[in-house]
């Protein structure tokens, strides 16, 4: 199983550093990348990597405090509604839904898993989800 981890930290928030201390613990190992891109080149890094399963990992507006989970699937056929998923992604502000449905929409992956930190910075915040992506990892791996 071909999983790809993709980190999208912001150095500038306290999410973001939680987000980057761990990128540091994973960053030398195999297909561990940082997407602090464009939801097009994000999909072309991962489909280099011949993912099987796609794991994204970064903070967002619209995470609840704390550590979540959500997967994102393609809901719609409409050019229109697809370019609407991804436009802030082009504008510069590369969010964790951006970069997932860039993955979707132009790495043709049915499903992309993401956890989300939303909060201020500790080293026990940058454990708990350094865990959580460990244990998310192994869950994947057995799917």
């Amino acid at each position: 199983m071909n999983i790809v981890i993709g980190f999208i930290p912001f150095i500038s928030t306290p999410d973001g550093q939680v987000v980057e201390e761990v990128f540091n613990l994973w960053k030398n190992k195999k297909n561990v990348i940082e997407l602090v891109t464009d939801p097009i080149d994000a999909a072309e890094q991962v489909k280099r990597l011949s993912a099987d399963k796609v794991l994204l990992v970064g903070s967002s507006r619209y995470a609840p405090e704390g550590i979540s989970e959500k997967e994102f699937t393609l809901e719609t056929n409409d050019p229109w509604e697809m370019l609407e998923l991804i436009r802030p992604g082009l504008d510069g502000r590369y969010y964790v839904e951006d970069i997932a449905y860039g993955i979707l929409i132009f790495g043709g992956y049915k499903k992309v898993y993401a956890i989300y930190y939303k909060g201020e910075y500790s080293e026990e915040k940058v454990k708990e989800l350094n865990k959580k992506v460990e244990e998310k990892v192994e869950w994947l791996s057995k799917l």
